[in-house]
C-alpha cells in the first residue's frame, strides 16, 4: 500500500469499527469484534473501484503495523480497541497499568473534574493517556487556542478501591469513571517522568510512533460522519468467497482518481473525553 491509501484505509477502518458498522451492512459483536472478509467486501461494495486492490492481508498488515495498537486481529475478526461511540462489552487486559495516568482538560472544566470525577459523554469510556507528554499532545490537538491542563489520575489507588483501568493501545487506557477523589493536578515530577517515558521510547528499536508535536491533529466528530451520509444505501454486494488472499498485478495498479477531502474524513487518531464529561459539548481518537 501506498501512504495515501493506508491513511484512507485507516480512516474507514476507524469510522466502521467505532461508529457506524451498520452504515456498511456490518455486524459487530459485544466484544467490537467484525469479521475481517466482510469488512474487506463492505469497503469494496462502498467504494468501488477506489478500493478494488483491498484484500484481507491489508487489514492485517494495517493492524500489525499501526504504532498505536489501536486494532486487533483474533480468529479472522477485527476490533478497534478504543475510540468508540458504540455501547460494547470490551475485555481489555487490566494488566502492567502505571501507578499514574492522565488527562487533558481545559481551564473552564478543571474544577469541575476535580470536584466531580471524570465520565463519558458521547464516548463510551473514559480515555486516559500514559504520560502527562502524551496528555498534553492529545489536549493540544483539541483546543488550539488554549494551553491545556493536565490531570494526573492514581490509577494504583483507583485500582485498589475495584475501578477498572484496561489497556486499550500503546498509550491509551479505557476506564467507566473516575471519582474525583483519585484525581490531582500534574506537576512538574509528572512532567518529569513523561521526558524519561519520552526518551525511553526513542531508543526502543520497535516504537514506531512519530514524535509527539508530529502527530496528526484528530478531525471533529461532524466530520468523521460527513463523508459517509453521501453513500448510497443500496449497492451490489460483493461474494465474499471471491475475495483473494493476495491482490492480483492488476489490483495494484490503482488508480488515478484522487479522493476528496471529505472522503477521508473518518478519524483515525486517539480520542479523549474532556469535553465529553458533562455531555454538553461536540468532540471529536485516540
Amino acid at each position: 500500500m501506498s501512504s495515501y491509501e493506508l491513511e484512507s484505509l485507516g480512516r474507514i477502518m476507524a469510522g466502521i469499527l467505532r461508529h457506524f458498522p451498520e452504515r456498511f451492512n456490518l455486524e459487530m459483536d459485544e466484544e467490537g469484534f467484525v469479521d475481517m472478509y466482510k469488512l474487506v467486501s463492505a469497503i469494496k461494495r462502498k467504494r468501488g473501484d477506489r478500493m478494488r486492490w483491498l484484500r484481507p492481508t491489508h487489514i492485517i498488515g494495517l493492524v500489525e503495523t499501526d504504532p498505536k495498537g489501536r486494532y486487533q486481529v483474533e480468529n479472522n475478526h477485527v476490533r478497534a480497541t478504543y475510540g468508540h461511540s458504540l455501547q460494547l462489552s470490551m475485555s481489555l487486559p487490566t494488566d502492567n497499568i502505571p501507578e499514574r495516568l492522565y488527562f487533558p482538560t481545559t481551564p473552564e472544566n478543571k474544577e469541575n473534574i476535580l470536584e466531580n470525577g471524570l465520565t463519558p459523554g458521547d464516548r463510551s469510556m473514559v480515555h486516559l493517556s500514559k504520560t502527562w507528554g502524551d496528555a498534553y499532545e492529545a489536549g493540544s490537538h483539541r483546543e488550539e487556542e488554549t494551553e491545556p491542563i493536565i490531570l494526573r489520575i492514581d490509577a494504583e489507588s483507583a485500582q485498589d478501591n475495584g475501578i477498572i483501568i484496561q489497556r486499550a493501545g500503546k498509550t491509551v487506557f479505557t476506564v467507566e469513571e473516575i471519582p474525583p477523589e483519585f484525581i490531582s493536578l500534574a506537576d512538574e515530577e509528572d512532567i518529569q517522568l513523561s521526558k524519561k517515558e519520552m526518551e525511553e521510547r526513542r531508543k526502543d528499536l520497535y516504537y514506531q510512533g512519530p514524535p509527539l508535536e508530529e502527530e496528526a491533529e484528530e478531525e471533529e466528530e461532524e466530520e468523521v460522519l460527513e463523508e459517509i451520509d453521501h453513500i448510497p444505501d443500496e449497492e451490489e454486494d460483493i461474494d465474499d468467497d471471491k475475495i483473494d488472499d493476495e491482490p492480483s498485478d492488476e489490483d495494484l495498479e490503482g488508480d488515478d482518481d484522487e479522493m476528496t477531502d471529505a472522503e477521508l474524513d473518518v478519524e483515525d487518531d486517539e480520542m479523549t473525553d474532556e469535553d465529553l464529561n458533562e455531555g454538553e459539548e461536540e468532540t471529536d481518537e485516540d
